[in-house]
């Protein structure tokens, strides 16, 4: 491997380029160029030179720039010029955070211990001997199934068996990369890997009996029982995924990382557990 080889880091670059980081970074390489160019107009070029090749090989330069450069960009009244940051209108970018087949400020099924007491009855969920919760077998593979015939769907079909089933009326279409339901004043957002999940959720929970009021507020929290990867059917695995914005959080030899539950077989990240600690093992350590 070259040591060209070593810097390029193509997840961060091409069409994974996260566009503020790289305008703050070019706009940082140009200001230290203009500072070092009073003192020695060759050293200019080469830190505006060498900034814009790192900023070309690897979609970042400035160590932490994940944590502030798209906040900074919307500080600064510019995330109308970045698409994938969104105006602050109702076209903004959902908030991949709230991945929730149910919306934002749905009524929950009341009380979580009702709900939880709800999949035990009705056999999604089973209690072992120690306490600890396990999905039910029957309801396992009655959701294996649900996802095996949503996963085969284009974006466009997933996006109207998602419709169909949200707790309100809603039409879908493929958005931001993942899947849109809206109507009635409310909107959810989800990614396709979590639309196929929660779907089939749905309907394999209105197989077994679960009241209608209840499924789609507890197809999130099911999630923590994937029998399976809902995008390929492969094994889930704990494992660590690089964070998909530019930039480490220490130093440019950094890359930020996840725990993540995420598939064997494809890569797909299903669930976070969280961000790697400073002492904690990252991915080639």
């Amino acid at each position: 491997m070259s040591a060209l080889d070593a810097l390029r880091r193509p997840e961060y670059t091409g069409e994974n380029r996260c566009l503020p980081c790289t305008v703050v970074n070019a706009v940082a390489v140009v200001l230290a160029s203009l500072v070092t160019a009073p003192v020695s107009g060759p050293a200019a070029l080469v830190v505006l030179l060498g900034g814009a090749a790192l900023i070309a090989v690897r979609g970042y330069v400035v160590p932490g720039t994940p944590a502030f450069a798209p906040r900074l960009v919307r500080a600064l009244g510019l995330a109308p010029y970045f698409d994938h940051l969104g105006s602050g209108a109702t076209d903004e970018r959902p908030d991949r955070a709230s991945d929730d087949l149910a919306g934002e400020g749905h009524p929950a099924g009341g009380d979580p211990a009702d709900l939880l007491g709800a999949m035990l009855d009705a056999g999604v969920l089973r209690e072992g001997d120690d306490g600890d919760l396990f999905l039910a077998d029957a309801f396992a593979d009655a959701w294996t199934d649900e996802m095996a015939a949503l996963r085969g769907l284009d974006v466009d079909a997933l996006a109207a068996e998602t419709a169909a089933v949200v707790p309100f009326d809603a039409t879908g279409a493929p958005r931001f990369d993942g899947v849109s339901v809206e109507g009635e004043g409310r909107a959810v957002w989800l990614r396709p890997v979590h639309a196929v999940a929660d779907v089939a959720a749905v309907r394999a929970m209105a197989g077994v009996g679960v009241p209608e009021s209840l499924r789609a507020p507890a197809a999130s929290p099911l999630r923590l029982f994937l029998p399976e990867c809902p995008a390929c059917g492969g094994p889930l695995v704990e494992t660590t995924v690089t964070d998909g914005c530019c930039g480490g959080t220490m130093n440019p030899s950094e890359t930020p990382t996840r725990r993540a539950v995420a598939c064997d077989d494809c890569g797909t990240t299903v669930r976070d557990l969280g961000a790697v600690g400073v002492d904690e093992e990252r991915p080639g350590n």
